[in-house]
């Protein structure tokens, strides 16, 4: 299915390790990763930048604890469900955290509806979620 992106690893390659030496080779799909480092973004500048990144998708932090929260959730939440699929390697952890972005943009779809808030932050983010969940699930 399209281009794949194929790493090694591998034990020492000297005489008389034969036997320790292994070789395992995972292969994600281009998109997949393109997927999973989307997310490793999106964590990255929640991490580091959480009030600026909260002003942009409308949310106010509410004191240390909600900067704390920012950092967690849309920080180190994202950057770790990311690298995770980074280090698996398959085309099933792309396709998990595919779908809690794909479920993510679902929600926000029907707030849009439900709440009848088509603000352009709502907007974006469903662009965003829908965007990184279809690489993921369909670059599997």
């Amino acid at each position: 299915m399209g281009l794949t992106y194929v790493y090694h690893l591998g034990g020492s390659a000297r005489p008389g390790n034969e036997r320790r030496r292994s070789r395992v080779s995972i292969a994600m799909s281009v998109p997949a990763v393109l997927g999973a480092t989307a997310s490793i973004v999106a964590g990255l500048l929640g991490l580091i930048w959480p009030k600026r990144v909260s002003r942009v998708i409308g949310l106010e932090l509410p004191g240390p604890l909600g900067v704390s929260e920012f950092r967690a959730t849309y920080g180190g939440l994202f950057i770790g469900a990311g690298c995770a699929v980074l280090v698996i390697g398959s085309a099933d952890a792309a396709l998990v955290l595919g779908a809690a972005w794909l479920g993510a943009f679902a929600a926000r779809v029907a707030s849009v509806a439900v709440d009848r808030n088509a603000s352009k932050e709502n907007i974006a983010g469903c662009a965003i979620e829908l965007g990184v969940g279809a690489l993921l699930v369909l670059g599997r």
